[in-house]
């Protein structure tokens, strides 16, 4: 076999290995997704936030970009923010602006799990919460 033929055939053979990596599937995170963690507000020190819940609800998609709602209680009060947020180009990290205040950086876990880590320097505290996507 000559050196060009060989050539040929490592390189067919990179591209058909290197196709599946181009294409990886953007993940969907659309619908409820809730969960609790520990944090640390400047007022209040450490908290263990395991009673007070946060659902992320995703109402939309649209390819790497999504928007939505989530709610939490503040004072024995629900309250409800929009967000919206980015998928990086790894498809696992996701970057959220909520549109009051903060914003979270999340590793999306499996289809089911994201791991969030709150962060809000105007009210002096940050969370880390493990969301688990709720059945339809």
């Amino acid at each position: 076999m000559c050196m060009k033929t060989i050539w040929t055939i490592g390189l067919v053979l990179l591209a058909l290995s290197t196709t599946g990596i181009c294409a990886a599937e953007i993940p969907n995170l659309v619908g409820n997704w809730v969960g609790t963690g520990p944090g640390y507000n400047e007022e209040s020190g450490y908290v263990e936030d395991t009673d007070n819940i946060l659902t992320f609800s995703i109402t939309e998609q649209q390819g790497r970009i999504f928007n939505g709602e989530l709610t939490y209680q503040l004072n024995g009060t629900d309250v409800v923010e929009s967000f919206a947020g980015i998928i990086d180009s790894d498809n696992k990290t996701i970057y959220i602006a909520e549109f009051v205040s903060g914003y979270d950086v999340g590793t999306i876990i499996s289809e089911e799990e994201i791991d969030m880590m709150y962060l809000d320097s105007e009210a002096g505290e940050v969370f880390i919460e493990t969301l688990h996507r709720v059945a339809e």
